[in-house]
């Protein structure tokens, strides 16, 4: 038998990369891997769901 994380599946798209990744929310989860970083807050993001590399650039990429 495999182990527990075998058994996850992506169900997301980032719309940044195109890869494929595991939404938390959409898996049925009572919170996302993604609650765990800081808040994007930028006017022109027009998607919600980053997968967690892009996610985590986006984010180390708002200083200077």
């Amino acid at each position: 038998m495999g182990a527990p994380e075998e058994s996850r599946q992506e169900n997301s798209t980032c719309p940044r990369c195109g890869g494929a990744f595991e939404c938390g929310m959409k898996a049925g989860a009572e919170r996302c891997w993604c609650a765990e970083l800081p808040a994007l807050a930028a006017p022109d993001l027009k998607a919600s769901c980053y997968c967690p590399r892009c996610l985590r650039e986006m984010i180390g990429d708002r200083g200077d």
